[in-house]
């Protein structure tokens, strides 16, 4: 569905010299820029403490580009639902059919919230025939269960759509209404859309349309536990959930078994690094992820938000979807991929030969892996 017209964003963003908090500025201008150039990069930004220290634009695009990040919307997702449990509208243990009648009548029935929240429904992994349906929300209403809900992880697609219904029952808002009003508007990010099916329901699973200065004010959010300004814009209980493995994740086997380390980095609909996802960086770091390798990469450690975004909204072929020749880029590996780019923008906060040699290694070695994994080797 169009998106209505927005306005750019004009409020002004607290700003800070990198060097005067002890970033390289040498590295973001040099080896960082380099590999975001060369990896179909359109924007990038850095914020530290909740202060923009860099930000770079390639191919036209501006502060006030609007792009569509994909699976970074359901991160957007989960903080609708954190809002709504802290109101007690909902809570993450209720079965889902409290607000699905829809499941009620079969073994969905046992499938609650935070399944659908840590990708363990147990609802069937069917990405083509979800994505193309033209009604998702029926879809999801009427997908097949095909494990124990709990028992399995696997990253499907209508688990986080089926949240969209249960946030518009709950509320009678759509996610996007509701986090406009209590967020985004509160943070300055006013101007963030998000695309729509037909009847009108946000797409759960994707394509929240955000600059990137907007996506670094909701990255600043996650990263100060739901406070900015002084005020509690979300939930920090629900934050700190978030950004942890659930123990229902720990308990469950990943399918295909090739995704394990997936399962074990894998939050509330965010990924986390307490697996050992991102080699090199810290334990409490956690991301939010999207295809055509759209980022926001929250790093606790360094109190830094880094953004890099790479799919201009609109900008898409016949089918609707990016020209892979304009947007395919050695970044959009959620392990391999985003390690690499995280421990580029950690080079200009960790200054030193070591540091670089350890990073060089660690891409080396990322780089064996990734081609094991596509040779089916690992």
């Amino acid at each position: 569905m169009p998106q209505a017209p927005h306005e750019p964003d004009q409020r002004s963003f607290p700003t800070a010299d990198p060097a005067s908090i002890g970033v390289d500025r040498r590295v973001l201008d040099g080896p960082l820029a380099r590999l975001l150039a060369r990896n179909a990069t359109r924007a990038a930004a850095l914020t530290v403490g909740g202060r923009l220290i860099w930000e770079h634009y390639w191919d036209g695009c501006t502060p006030a580009t609007r792009f569509d990040t994909y699976s970074v919307a359901k991160t957007f997702t989960a903080a609708a639902v954190g809002l709504l449990d802290a109101d007690g509208a909902l809570s993450l243990d209720d079965r889902a059919c409290r607000f699905l009648p829809e499941w009620a009548g079969d073994a969905r029935r046992d499938i609650t919230l935070r399944h659908l929240l840590t990708m363990t429904s147990g609802l069937a992994l069917q990405f083509d025939r979800f994505t193309s349906a033209p009604d998702p929300t029926a879809a999801a209403l009427a997908w097949p269960l095909v494990h124990r809900p709990g028992s399995v992880w696997c990253y499907e697609q209508a688990a986080a759509h089926a949240l969209i219904p249960i946030i518009a029952r709950a509320s009678g808002q759509q996610p996007l209404e509701l986090l406009q009003a209590r967020v985004l508007g509160p943070l300055g990010a006013g101007a963030v859309g998000w695309a729509r099916a037909r009847d009108g329901d946000c797409l759960g699973w994707r394509s929240v349309l955000t600059s990137a200065r907007d996506l670094c004010r909701f990255g600043g959010l996650l990263l100060g536990r739901g406070r900015s300004g002084g005020r509690a814009l979300l939930p920090e209980r629900f934050i700190t959930s978030m950004a942890r493995v659930d123990p229902v994740t720990a308990a469950a086997r990943a399918d295909p078994p090739r995704d394990d380390i997936r399962r074990r980095s894998y939050g509330l609909l965010v990924y986390v690094n307490a697996g050992g996802l991102w080699p090199g960086v810290g334990p409490d770091a956690f991301a939010l992820l999207g295809a055509w390798g759209n980022v926001c990469l929250i790093d606790p450690a360094h109190d830094f938000v880094f953004v890099r975004l790479v799919t201009p909204e609109g900008r898409v072929g016949e089918d609707g979807e990016p020209d892979r020749a304009l947007f395919a880029n050695a970044l959009d590996l959620a392990d391999h991929g985003t390690a690499r780019l995280w421990r580029m923008v950690l080079r200009a906060f960790e200054l030193g030969a070591g540091s670089r040699l350890a990073a060089t290694r660690l891409d080396a070695l990322g780089t064996l892996r990734t081609a094991a994994r596509r040779r089916g080797l690992l």
